[in-house]
């Protein structure tokens, strides 16, 4: 049977909106712009949003609504309690404000662990993920999670009161432990290849090709407008496979 242009013309759409509505329905849709964090699929926090969908795009007003911690409590948590518009901060302008302390980092991996702790729901950071001294404060006061949970990372806890917020911070950072292949903020492009890692599974990473060699990768990242931790993350995968 033959079907006739135009008929064709309005089917082939009415269809596509059709299969919108039914993905949407089952959850299989999602704009690129959605704010709505993934799901706990079993286990007792089924149905739960999970902390580790959060991603740097997201805002304190988006936090909020997806987990029920006010926009107050987030901007007192990370030194934002003076913005004008705590609401619209969003979490990957933490790896352009305070990036590395240390050897430790405050980036959206310390937002996932901070939520994960205020409301009670389990969550594994990396391993050099830090919480500003005020999260920890919260957490202590305010936070759902056991004393004894809590005091696990103890250790992550970094202070801001020396921190120039310009994004240079002066505390004195620890060197570098260039035995070890683990990614972090001070890791060069240089040291990637040093650990094994050939430019073409950089660049495949990065999407586009890597910078100089001498320079960190959270830096070139931060130049052009990627966020570190979708960088990292596979990166450290790699290497952790070699």
């Amino acid at each position: 049977m033959r079907i006739k242009a135009n008929f064709a013309g309005i089917l082939l759409p009415a269809l596509f909106i059709i299969g919108i509505l039914i993905s949407s329905a089952l959850g299989y849709w999602k704009t690129e712009g959605s704010k709505n964090p993934a799901k706990y699929t079993a286990g007792i926090f089924e149905g739960q949003a999970n902390p580790a969908d959060i991603r740097g795009s997201y805002s304190f007003s988006d936090l909020e609504k997806a987990f029920d911690i006010p926009v107050a409590t987030l901007s007192k948590a990370y030194g934002f309690s003076g913005s004008e518009n705590p609401a619209e901060i969003k979490v990957k302008d933490f790896e352009a404000m305070y990036g590395i302390i240390g050897d430790m980092e405050i980036g959206t991996d310390s937002m996932r662990l901070f939520v994960a702790l205020y409301n009670g729901l389990p969550y594994e950071p990396e391993s050099d993920t830090a919480l500003p001294q005020p999260a920890w404060n919260i957490l202590k006061k305010e936070g759902a999670t056991d004393t004894a949970i809590l005091e696990i990372y103890g250790s992550r806890v970094v202070s801001l009161e020396s921190f120039d917020t310009s994004g240079n911070n002066t505390l004195t950072e620890t060197e570098h432990d260039e035995t070890e292949s683990v990614i972090k903020g001070k890791t060069t492009f240089s040291e990637l290849l040093d650990w094994g890692l050939s430019k073409e599974q950089i660049n495949g990473i990065l999407g586009i090709e890597m910078g100089a060699t001498g320079i960190t990768v959270r830096d070139f990242c931060s130049d052009q407008g990627i966020e570190f931790s979708t960088v990292k993350e596979p990166l450290q995968e790699l290497l952790d496979n070699m």
